[in-house]
């Protein structure tokens, strides 16, 4: 692969080769082939952008470029487990780890449950573990993930790492996090709102998709109360409250163990899903004053490690009457993208061999 210095680099940062990519070491850096088979499997998202040099793996993120021994990172998610503890930095997890293991924070008491599942593991002959994730892995591991995506799509603020590191703050701060990185998955670009205005309300964020070109807004949302729905529909028709004119799409977690999610989700019309949407204030003039409502279930913190990691459910509610109209492609991106628990487990040139 050929390409000139002042050419803009393969990586998509919008600089010049020389300026980004090639100073890693004078070639061009191993990539994931930006094909069909790739959007179907990772979503519309960036390639991961790496290359072994002098016993070395550079992993660029961004405008953020980590390395590592290449032994260290021999695969992907190596790196996140690196990565995430990088961002949240090592004097918040020292402190975590001073206190008592039942007052930890979530994510702290995670990693403990990877390092353990990691211990119980035999590596294959070239050191690599090749198992199912329990719960405690895949919950670090999705985190992990979608810090990078917001970070290597130069979306990730400060504000959204400081709240996930309040364990008060974490939940809602996780969900604001997997809507945002869901988005970007589904092919659209994040405009976030100024929080500090308060003449009006905000929702968490303006997305335009990248081929359609349509804004929607969106609101994420995760129900505190675990093992029942009650207040579902007072905190959506709270979200609702910030409409403002775009196609309106509604996150929102239901916080139920997978087998309680898995009923509800899949009983038979009606049941408390559509009764939770039956009591959700309509406008004026009788639509619905939203496009979409996702309701997800991410169940992982009802789990120890002694569960595999349970399966996202998934419930995608439509409007009834006509307002804003939501492009039809983008209802299934978005759709498809809140799905999606793919992650990468292989480094690009471990694909190209």
């Amino acid at each position: 692969m050929k390409l000139g210095r002042n050419k803009p680099c393969p990586c998509g940062s919008g600089k010049k080769y020389k300026k980004c990519c090639l100073s890693l070491s004078g070639k061009v850096p191993n990539i994931f082939i930006d094909d069909q088979q790739q959007k179907n499997k990772y979503g519309d998202v960036r390639p991961i952008i790496s290359i072994d040099f002098q016993d070395k793996k550079f992993v660029a993120v961004g405008d953020e470029l980590h390395y590592a021994s290449s032994d260290k990172w021999k695969t992907f998610p190596d790196f996140l487990f690196d990565y995430l503890k990088t961002k949240l930095g090592s004097k918040w997890g020292n402190e975590e780890l001073s206190k008592l293991e039942t007052e930890r924070h979530p994510l702290i008491q995670w990693y403990a449950g990877v390092v353990k599942f990691q211990n119980q593991q035999v590596k294959d002959t070239d050191g690599i573990y090749r198992v199912h994730p329990d719960s405690p892995t895949f919950a670090f591991l999705s985190v992990a993930y979608d810090v990078y995506t917001l970070k290597h799509h130069s979306y990730l603020q400060n504000t959204i790492l400081d709240r996930l590191k309040n364990k008060d703050q974490f939940r809602g701060a996780r969900y604001e996090l997997f809507a945002t990185a869901t988005c970007i998955r589904a092919g659209f670009d994040i405009a976030f709102e100024n929080e500090r205005d308060g003449t009006k309300k905000h929702p968490e964020f303006i997305a335009t998709h990248k081929n359609t070109k349509q804004q929607i807004s969106v609101e994420a949302k995760t129900k505190k109360k675990s093992k029942t729905l009650n207040g579902t529909c007072k905190i959506i028709n709270g979200a609702l409250e910030k409409e403002n004119g775009h196609p309106f799409v509604v996150f929102m977690d239901l916080n139920l163990p997978d087998q309680i999610a898995e009923k509800e989700f899949n009983a038979p019309v009606p049941n408390k899903i559509t009764n939770i949407v039956d009591g959700i204030t309509s406008s004026k003039n009788g639509n619905d004053r939203f496009n979409m409502i996702i309701f997800t279930n991410q169940p992982h913190n009802f789990y120890t490690e002694d569960h595999f990691a349970p399966t996202r459910t998934l419930c995608v509610i439509s409007d009834k009457a006509e307002r804003v109209t939501l492009n039809t492609d983008i209802f299934w991106s978005l759709r498809s993208a809140a799905l999606q628990t793919n992650i990468p487990n292989e480094f690009p040139e471990d694909n190209l061999k």
